[in-house]
C-alpha cells in the first residue's frame, strides 16, 4: 500500500476509533493505542491499551472488539 493510502487509512480509522491513536509499524503491522491515561478499575481480561494487527481490517476488528467492553 503507498505511504499516502497508509496516511489515509491511518486517518480514517482514527476517527472512526477516536479513543485510539492508529500508527503503523517499520514491521508492517497496524496498531492503535488508546488514549486514555488511566487502566479502568476491574477491566475484562480482555482489555487491552494496545491492539494491533497485520491489515486495516484486522486492526478496525481489534478497535471494534475493544469497543465493546
Amino acid at each position: 500500500m503507498p505511504w499516502a493510502a497508509q496516511e489515509s487509512t491511518l486517518a480514517e480509522i482514527g476517527r472512526e476509533y477516536p479513543g485510539w491513536r492508529p500508527w503503523r509499524s517499520s514491521a508492517g503491522r497496524w496498531w492503535a493505542v488508546r488514549l486514555a491515561t488511566r487502566t479502568p478499575v476491574n477491566p475484562p481480561n480482555a482489555w487491552a491499551r494496545t491492539v494491533d494487527g497485520d491489515d486495516p481490517e484486522q486492526l478496525r476488528a481489534a478497535l471494534a472488539a475493544q469497543e465493546e467492553l
